[in-house]
């Protein structure tokens, strides 16, 4: 009786991981989504919040996260974007009703007035790789890097064939 008890303890622990863990998943999941919607070329195509509110809902069905429209609430007012998304993970479901769900929120507010979103105000130089990585020189003399190749000139490899 003592091993049955136990064994249901560690079944219960595992099923509370695996609900924490896909909980988490959605959370990043549908924070990703509203991020790339918040990006500037984004909102350029997205005229209005009712706009915004479907191509999040449609996102979010596409990366598995199932929502409806309902979850999902746009307030457009001077100059701020609002996005909350309030949804729940269930848990435990019981003729196919969620008797035990993991509620889960992503809220964001964005200034549509500036008509750039996470960008500086100047233009930038290199990628964000070229501020991580430094310059190599290899035999023959030639300076391998890990920049960004818009802005430097090419980079042979070290492994010359």
């Amino acid at each position: 009786m003592k091993l049955f008890f136990w064994g249901l303890v560690a079944v219960a622990c595992c099923y509370a991981a695996y609900g924490a863990m896909m909980s988490a998943y959605q959370w990043f999941q549908i924070h990703g989504v509203v991020d790339e919607v918040l990006h500037p070329r984004n909102l350029r195509e997205l005229a209005t919040a009712s706009d915004i509110k479907r191509r999040i809902v449609r996102d979010a069905t596409t990366v598995g996260v199932p929502l409806d429209e309902r979850e999902v609430d746009v307030v457009a007012g001077k100059g701020v974007l609002a996005i909350r998304v309030a949804w729940t993970f269930p848990m435990l479901v019981y003729q196919g009703e969620s008797v035990l769900a993991i509620p889960l929120s992503v809220k964001k507010e964005h200034q549509v007035g500036a008509g750039r979103a996470y960008r500086p105000p100047d233009a930038a130089l290199a990628s964000a790789m070229s501020f991580c990585t430094r310059a190599r020189s290899s035999a023959l003399g030639a300076t391998c890097t890990n920049r960004s190749q818009a802005r430097t000139a090419p980079a042979t490899s070290f492994f010359v064939s």
